[in-house]
């Protein structure tokens, strides 16, 4: 039996991961949909199914586990799904001081949103390159071009997904392999809804008001990917942002990011997870 073209979603469960989804398979995309949420992957698959008639299936994994993208790639081995296009989706993020987040998920966090997309980069991405054909999507963030104090290692986390994935890129792109990169400021998920924005100053950017769709932050990650290309800001005032921080010394990018998420006077700091 040949390998069935696949195009593989991490923490497709939910949110942009979905919508990039719901997209993909309404354009004739057989899907496999990854998550550590076997409940909501199941919701996910059955709704996919049932609206596009698409063939999708899905499967449990914690990629935030050392371990699980080898993991993952024997699954894929063994249903026999030939990954043709990898979106690296699933992350999550701490908004806190540095030195008072637990140190198990500062490695969890690290663990997700760097390595396991680098060895899925590494691992799909050497079978594309020996097909000499695919597309890789990664998604990074806003907080990827500039210093995020009490965002710290989740704003670095980022900065390594937008460098990896344009150094990648050149790499690739002599073997029929394009990467893209897409940089969404924040998105009206459950990726923010459990950041207090009452709790930091600057916390007008974590408002419901203050977030973009996330079917237009989805497709414009898909028509990225398809169409090729390197990096992609989402929203004009995020990339006039961005063209600003690039402008300002470093000292005062780094200055303005704390002032807009110190935590608010009167308000103890206290750690707040949460996933793509």
């Amino acid at each position: 039996m040949s390998l069935m073209t696949t195009t593989l979603i991490t923490g497709g469960s939910g949110g942009i991961g979905l919508e990039m989804a719901r997209l993909l398979a309404s354009r004739g995309h057989r899907l496999l949909l990854v998550s550590r949420d076997a409940v909501r992957l199941n919701s996910a698959a059955q709704e996919l199914r049932q609206v596009f008639g698409a063939e999708v299936f899905f499967h449990a994994i914690d990629l935030s586990e050392p371990g699980a993208a080898k993991a993952l790639v024997n699954y894929t081995d063994q249903q026999q799904l030939r990954i043709d296009t990898l979106i690296n989706n699933a992350g999550f993020g701490i908004v806190d001081e540095h030195s008072e987040i637990d140190l198990e998920f500062i490695h969890r966090m690290l663990q997700l949103n760097v390595i396991a997309v680098a060895e899925l980069c590494h691992l799909y991405g050497a079978i594309m390159r020996q097909r000499r054909a695919g597309h890789i999507l990664n998604i990074a963030s806003t907080a990827a071009f500039q210093p995020t104090p009490y965002f710290a290692a989740y704003g670095a986390s980022k900065a390594f997904v937008l460098n990896f994935s344009e150094a990648i890129a050149k790499e690739m792109e002599e073997h029929g392999v394009s990467v893209s990169c897409l940089a969404p400021g924040p998105t009206d998920t459950a990726f923010f809804d459990s950041v207090d924005p009452h709790r930091i100053d600057g916390g007008h950017f974590f408002r419901k008001s203050a977030r973009a769709d996330p079917r237009a932050v989805a497709k414009e990650g898909v028509e990225l990917m398809l169409r090729g290309g390197l990096t992609h800001v989402v929203g004009v005032m995020n990339r006039f942002m961005i063209l600003g921080n690039r402008l300002a010394p470093r000292s005062i990018v780094a200055a303005i990011s704390k002032r807009l998420l110190r935590p608010a006077a009167g308000r103890n700091s206290r750690s707040q997870e949460y996933f793509h």
